[in-house]
């Protein structure tokens, strides 16, 4: 391949900052909030034109996993506003939600710009280099968190990493690209939408109405709150893309068209197969395509997929998650929920995250290696393979972001690096910011508590879903024995919280002005 021997340049230092984070999903707002909240002067920069990553720009309008911490105010502020119903979003209402939670902190946040170097010292992280309308930049910062999703700046500085699937040519998890659509009649939605889904795409397909099998089964659908349930709107992931190279850009536009045209044959199957569907219309594909991973940044831990089937404990825990497995197969339609392990008798068995599970994750996870000064938060986390499709769900981002943005202040303020901070002292910070280390959960994976003994007969394997599930699930029975009133626990902690940090039911106390 020919080069070409870029010329060296002064470029201006427009910014000098206690703690520098790279990127503005959920990771990198926890992590900005909870480090201007302990005492930093916060820069955050981030690619697009609008905070919340996925969440916002990519349509992932729904948020599973443990409320703890920040996400008690952040749900509080969206509850006031009526941005929230459940765990599904309206998503302009969460973007000024965000900003505006932000900027109360003095916070200050800079869109449309790119981290395209690191500054590196000694070994140790001072800053980095910009990119935007004004030109190359370079920002000063004496602690530095990436929660750019694509571990962009821990890369540019060196910090070692990995990508994608080795058992299968190192592909990245299928990437999506999530479809908004309107005047959708909820009340004529099919009851069994999954099964009826995955029965009418091998019609389809059969009949070569479809081209070919995008996936086996429709992911998710996120109602849009405060719509006329007969002119609803939903966000939709279906569409998917295979054999990815997230970190090569000409691939990334290959994914992007090649989205664009399955979002419209999906809304074409949808009115003609599916009731509810029949008058509905395609509003808009999100402007940000959904990788779900691309690098994995190497620190001194690595989450792995054994640490979620044993429902992993570390003493340097900084957040907690419960999510199952969740890899969008990188060569074929379908998910890969389990990992392999072998018996006593040395025969290969499937092992899944099941109902009741939950486990920790380490601060060593977000410290990186080789490189001082510098923290990682979010799907950009350190972990294996399988390890990082369980723990890249928005709330588990989000948790770990404020984990890495506490830590981050702390350091700078007690003058050492986030390797030698006192872990048991951050431990007991986040405590004290809401989020709970010393005590289980009262509720695990799919609702239910981490002490019911659930017997093979309470669960129904894939093998034996007809929705096309490929992880294990309650039956129905255990469901209605088992499952808890998830919603009802979460208001009584997010009331205990709120009471205890002052806060009031007015939302106006939040920062936001949308109430």
């Amino acid at each position: 391949m020919a080069t070409y021997v870029m010329k060296s340049k002064e470029i201006p230092v427009v910014r000098e900052v206690d703690v520098l984070v790279a990127g503005g999903g959920y990771a990198g707002f926890g992590a900005a909030i909870c480090a201007a909240r302990n005492g930093a002067k916060v820069l955050l920069v981030e690619q697009q034109s609008a905070l919340g990553g996925l969440v916002t720009m990519g349509y992932v309008a729904l948020t599973f996993s443990y409320i703890e911490g920040i996400g008690y105010e952040l749900f509080h502020a969206l509850k006031m506003c009526g941005a929230v119903k459940g765990r599904f979003l309206d998503l302009e209402k969460t973007k000024v939600v965000l900003e505006q939670m932000l900027l109360k902190e003095n916070v200050e946040i800079l869109y449309g710009t790119s981290v395209t170097d690191a500054i590196v010292e000694n070994g140790i992280l001072t800053g980095a280099v910009i990119f935007n309308k004004s030109g190359f930049q370079a920002v000063r910062a004496k602690c530095s968190v990436d929660a750019s999703g694509d571990g962009d700046l821990a890369a540019y500085a060196g910090v070692p990493f990995e990508s994608g699937c080795p058992e299968l040519n190192n592909y990245n998890q299928a990437s999506s690209l999530v479809m908004h659509v309107g005047n959708v009649d909820t009340e004529n939605m099919p009851r069994n939408l999954q099964a009826l889904w995955l029965e009418s795409i091998k019609a389809a397909v059969e009949a070569k109405e479809y081209p070919y099998m995008i996936d086996k089964r429709v992911n998710w659908l996120a109602r849009v709150p405060g719509r006329d349930p007969r002119h609803a709107e939903y966000y939709i992931c279906y569409t998917h893309s295979r054999n990815c190279r997230c970190l090569d850009a000409f691939d990334l536009t290959r994914q992007l068209i090649e989205q664009r045209q399955q979002c419209q044959w999906t809304i074409d199957f949808m009115r003609k197969n599916l009731t509810g569907f029949t008058n509905s219309w395609l509003i808009s594909s999100a402007p940000l395509l959904g990788v779900r991973e691309s690098r994995r940044i190497m620190c001194e831990y690595k989450i792995t997929g054994d640490d979620l089937v044993d429902n992993a404990r570390f003493p340097d825990a900084v957040a907690r998650a419960m999510h199952q497995f969740d890899a969008h197969h990188p060569t074929e339609p379908g998910h890969i929920k389990h990992i392999i392990r072998k018996d006593a008798e040395g025969n290969e068995v499937k092992c899944y995250v099941n109902p009741g599970q939950w486990r920790e994750i380490p601060y060593r996870a977000l410290v990186t290696k080789n490189i001082d000064n510098l923290l990682v938060a979010g799907r950009n986390v350190s972990s294996d393979f399988m390890g990082q499709s369980g723990v890249r769900l928005v709330l588990e981002c989000l948790n770990m972001g404020q984990a890495a943005g506490t830590a981050a202040a702390m350091s700078v303020k007690e003058n050492v690096t986030p390797r030698n901070l006192d872990v048991q002292k951050l431990r007991q910070q986040l405590v004290d910011q809401g989020v709970d280390l010393f005590h289980e959960p009262q509720f695990g994976q799919s609702g239910v508590s981490p002490q019911t003994k659930l017997t093979p007969n309470d669960l129904l394997f894939p093998e034996q879903n007809k929705s096309g599930q490929a992880s294990v699930v309650l039956t129905p029975e255990a469901y209605a024995k088992y499952r808890l009133d998830v919603e009802a626990i979460e208001a009584e902690a997010m009331k205990k919280y709120m009471s205890k940090h002052g806060y009031t039911d007015t939302g106006g106390d939040v920062g936001t002005n949308l109430e």
